[in-house]
C-alpha cells in the first residue's frame, strides 16, 4: 500500500459524507449519509486481476425512501496515469458480481488528472449505438485552486487544499489558512486530528518556511490556535516514532526553543529528568501560553 493510501483512507472514512457532498452535491442528497456501512475488506481476496489486491474504499449507504442502496468506490492515487479508467471498470464489475446495488466509481488524483471534479467516460473506442459505456468521476486536487476550497464549508476541503494549487499565497500562508480553519471549526478532536495530520503531511515546510508560518500577520488568537494545532499532531507523529515518555520530552523542548530561543541545560536537564508523559503533556499546554520560561515552573 502506498504511503498516502492509509492516511487518505483514514480521512475519507472520517469525512465520507463531506466527501461525498464535494464530489457529488446532488446524489449525497438523496441518501442518508448517517447510515454508511464500509465494506472495503471483502474484496481483499475477491479483487479483479489487473488490480492492486484491494479497493482502497468501498461503502454502501441507503437512497432515501427507496429501500434501495448506492456503492461508492474510492481509488486514492498518488498522480494520475494511463489505464486508471480500465482499472476501475475492472473493480466496477467485481463489485457487481457480488452486489446488485448500483456503484459509483470515483478516483481521487493527488497530483495531475483534469483539474477539479470530471465525469469521464471509458468506451474503447467504440461510441457505437447501444453500447454500454463505464463512466466514473475524477477528483484532481493538484490544479484546483487552494483559496476555492477554504471557502467553502464542508472541513474535509480545507485538508485537501493542501494538496492544491497555492496561487499568489507562499506554503507557509497556504498552511496557515488550512490549520487555522481547522483549529477555528466546532470540530472533534479526532476530525481536528486527521484533518491537520493531512495538513502537515503533504505542506512540509523548510525551516525558512516555518519561521514565516510563525511570524505570519494574522491575529494572534488565530496564530496561537493553528500553531497549537500543529503542535498537536507534530507530538502524536513525534511519540508514535520515538516512545511516548521520549517523543514528549523532545516535543516540550522543541517548543520551548521555538517560543523563547536556546534552552539552558539546567532546563534541559530538568525536562529531561521528567518520567511522567501526563505531566510533560501539562507543561506543554502551558508553555504554548506562557510569557517566559520561569513561568513553567520544571522543578
Amino acid at each position: 500500500m502506498a504511503p498516502h493510501d492509509p492516511l487518505f483512507k483514514s480521512l475519507l472514512r472520517a469525512f465520507f459524507a463531506g466527501f461525498l457532498r464535494l464530489v457529488a452535491p446532488d446524489l449525497a442528497a438523496r441518501l442518508d449519509l448517517s447510515a454508511v456501512a464500509f465494506l472495503d475488506k471483502e474484496f481483499v481476496s475477491a479483487a479483479p486481476p489487473r488490480t492492486q489486491g484491494i479497493a482502497d474504499l468501498l461503502a454502501r449507504a441507503p437512497l432515501t425512501g427507496t429501500g434501495r442502496f448506492l456503492l461508492v468506490h474510492v481509488e486514492i492515487e498518488a498522480r494520475s496515469r494511463r489505464g486508471m479508467g480500465t482499472r476501475l471498470r475492472d473493480y466496477h464489475r467485481a463489485i457487481q458480481a457480488r452486489h446488485e446495488d448500483p456503484v459509483l466509481s470515483i478516483v481521487v488524483y493527488l497530483k495531475g488528472g483534469p483539474a477539479g471534479i470530471r465525469e469521464q467516460v471509458l468506451d474503447q473506442g467504440l461510441p457505437l449505438p447501444g453500447v454500454t459505456s463505464f463512466r466514473y468521476l475524477s477528483f484532481g486536487l493538484s490544479r484546483c485552486p487552494a483559496a476555492e476550497y477554504l471557502a467553502k464549508p464542508e472541513p474535509l476541503a480545507w485538508a485537501l487544499a493542501a494538496r492544491m494549487n497555492r496561487g499568489d499565497w507562499s506554503k507557509a500562508e497556504l498552511k496557515m489558512s488550512c490549520l487555522a480553519r481547522i483549529a477555528e471549526a466546532p470540530l472533534s478532536d479526532n476530525e481536528r486530528f486527521e484533518l491537520a495530520n493531512c495538513v502537515e503531511t503533504y505542506l512540509e515546510l523548510t525551516p525558512e518556511e516555518a519561521e514565516e508560518l510563525s511570524l505570519l500577520g494574522t491575529s494572534q488568537t488565530r496564530r496561537t490556535q493553528a500553531m497549537s494545532l500543529l503542535y498537536k499532531v507534530s507530538w502524536a507523529d513525534k511519540m508514535r516514532l520515538e516512545g511516548r515518555r521520549q517523543g514528549a520530552q523532545d516535543m516540550l523542548l522543541h517548543l520551548l526553543e521555538e517560543r523563547f530561543g536556546p534552552v539552558p541545560e539546567e532546563v534541559r536537564s530538568r525536562v529531561e529528568s521528567i518520567q511522567s508523559v501526563e505531566r510533560l503533556k501539562r507543561l506543554f499546554s502551558k508553555a504554548m501560553i506562557a510569557k517566559s520560561l520561569k513561568g513553567l515552573r520544571l522543578g
